[in-house]
């Protein structure tokens, strides 16, 4: 028998079956069996590590990187980036490409062009920004190749943790054979073996790290599928004088600016819900409209506090609960 390989950052709490580290520059949830919990862990652990290889931005020898850098060719890479760029052009595609992956180059030119933590906060030089051209559609994957458009950068920050975390716990259930809840940076996937009954998780809910980790906030009990956040109050500096953030309208190239700071969503898998939860953020005025019309579990918040929810979301019994 080997033995497992945990992280070195790793908390574990071995008799709730719940471990909690870093990867993916975000935090990472674990919830498992007790008697699983270091093999979950290593394996999570693992999984994540192959997802940075592969997908990273920010890494120049990662298979995303040498795919952009041959734009205009098809560049052989790892199985897990033909994967995740699959799941972005099907997000760009479920959406009409409010939820783009060739924004690579805006957030480039905007100073996003490196891990978040080394981007300064306060940047005086101007971003001179391309004009978007929605060339999602001209993404080609084919086997084992991916070809990025001639003046296109992918970046998978829209979809890439709810990729991960899909990817890590169907790698659990296939391999080590329990349920468990993988939460990357607030994008979640509750899985277990097929005809096994999975347990409901209790969620905190909220915009920043600051919130999750404080006394106020909203729980929420979860059971299989996904469930993802996307906000605006997360990953913002200032470039050129104007305020940025992560979450970007393809239709114009600039920060969303709608009405709602966050916006949770439920889904069949971490991707799908967050593929809604982003494309809410874009469409602002619209979201409430759009997740009606897709049957989207949703709650939004406004940057003025106000809270809205989908029928959806009043229907699924997810007995919210303020904590004081």
């Amino acid at each position: 028998m080997t033995t497992a390989v945990l992280p070195q950052d790793v908390v574990l709490h071995p008799h709730h079956g719940a471990a909690s580290w870093r990867a993916l520059a975000t935090y990472v949830d674990v919830r498992t069996t007790p008697a699983a919990l270091d093999a979950v862990v290593a394996l999570v652990a693992e999984v994540l590590d192959d997802v940075d290889a592969t997908c990273s931005r920010f890494r120049p020898d990662s298979d995303l990187s040498i795919a952009n850098a041959g734009a205009g060719h098809p560049v052989l890479v790892d199985p897990v980036l033909v994967a995740a760029v699959r799941v972005a052009l099907e997000a760009a595609d479920e959406t009409a490409g409010l939820v783009d992956p060739t924004l690579g180059s805006v957030l480039t030119a905007a100073g996003y062009d490196r891990t978040f933590s080394l981007v300064p906060s306060e940047d005086p030089s101007p971003a001179a920004l391309p004009v978007p051209t929605g060339s999602w559609r001209d993404v080609a994957v084919h086997g084992s190749t991916v070809c990025v458009p001639v003046g296109a950068a992918l970046d998978l920050g829209a979809t890439g943790k709810a990729f991960a975390a899909d990817l890590a716990a169907l790698a659990v259930v296939e391999e080590l054979g329990v349920p468990v809840l993988v939460d990357v940076g607030g994008d979640l996937r509750i899985t277990g073996p097929d005809g096994s009954t999975v347990p409901s998780h209790r969620v905190r809910l909220g915009h920043n790290l600051t919130e999750l980790d404080g006394e106020s906030g909203v729980t929420v009990v979860v059971g299989a599928g996904g469930l993802a956040t996307s906000s605006t109050s997360a990953r913002r500096w200032r470039r050129g004088g104007r305020q940025w953030h992560h979450l970007v309208d393809p239709r114009s190239g600039t920060p969303a600016s709608g009405p709602w700071r966050t916006v949770t969503a439920l889904g069949h898998t971490a991707a799908a819900a967050n593929t809604a939860s982003t494309a809410a953020v874009v469409l602002g005025t619209d979201a409430l409209g759009w997740l009606q019309a897709h049957d989207v579990a949703a709650r939004l918040v406004g940057h003025d506090g106000t809270i809205a929810t989908t029928p959806a979301w009043d229907a699924a019994d997810l007995e919210e609960t303020e904590t004081a």
